[in-house]
């Protein structure tokens, strides 16, 4: 499994209900249709900031679904939710789960 992990902060005028809004819509008419996509969480941090967990099978579904993000529909409204400057990343893949 691979992880894409994206923190980062609202815009300033941006609400969590306007934030979450967005989300659902990007997940439902794109995100899903994704080839190897699994689930994305969203977290609030206890900074108030927000750290997003994207779950994909693989490092190549997740990177051909980066490529295809030009054609996420409304990515205005998206990427207008995020504070200019405070999204930073990064990739986990799974090596072992303890239970």
């Amino acid at each position: 499994m691979y992880k894409d992990v994206i923190s980062y902060k609202l815009s300033e005028n941006i609400s969590e209900e306007q934030l979450l809004n967005v989300a659902n819509d990007i997940a439902k008419n794109w995100m899903s249709k994704q080839s190897g996509f699994i689930k994305w969480e969203i977290h609030k941090n206890n900074d108030g900031g927000y750290t997003d967990i994207v779950y994909w099978k693989s490092k190549d579904d997740a990177k051909k679904a980066e490529a295809d993000m030009v054609n996420i529909p409304n990515a205005n409204e998206w990427y207008s939710c995020y504070e200019e400057g405070s999204i930073s990343s990064k990739n986990l893949i799974q090596v072992a789960t303890f239970h």
